[in-house]
């Protein structure tokens, strides 16, 4: 009897590190930095087309150059980065954070593939990579590739 179970916690034990495997962890924090005093033209597009009706404008929850940051991470593994952009706003706060979108840069624009919520210093790639592309943990929430886009799904707490 004693041979068994010394077998099963050998087997057990050899098994422990595939488990871990198995956990999503951060590989790149994302840098979410504030923009540049001059806004890139590719980037000012990206964010009058999406928010046209908030960006430098006088309407409620309006925002400008300096709610905005933005990083750059590789999150497909082809060599170029794809960009994150969040609005670091007050009124644009919610129970998860600041609103973001993930873009891929296609046909010479920026395209939205993604959109979640986090905090500019809580959004890293992770070591999950499914349909080629990298898993992004914003702490609250988990956005998965699903295809064509991220999916966000909420974290077990």
């Amino acid at each position: 009897m004693s041979r068994i179970a010394a077998s099963l916690l050998v087997l057990f034990a050899l098994a422990a590190p595939a488990w871990a495997a198995d956990e999503i962890r951060p590989v790149a924090q994302v840098p979410l930095l504030p923009l540049a005093e001059e806004v890139p033209a590719d980037i000012d597009t990206l964010i009058r087309t999406l928010w046209r009706t908030y960006y430098n404008t006088g309407a409620e929850s309006s925002f400008g150059r300096d709610s905005v940051r933005v990083g750059r991470v590789d999150l497909d593994g082809d060599g170029s980065s794809e960009l994150v952009l969040m609005i670091d706003a007050p009124a644009w706060e919610a129970g998860p954070g600041s609103p973001f979108v993930v873009t891929q840069w296609r046909n010479k624009r920026w395209v939205p593939v993604g959109w979640g919520w986090g905090d500019e210093d809580t959004v890293f790639a992770t070591t999950e990579v499914l349909g080629g592309w990298r898993s992004i943990d914003t702490g609250k929430l988990l956005l998965r590739w699903v295809g064509r886009e991220y999916r966000y799904e909420e974290k077990p707490q």
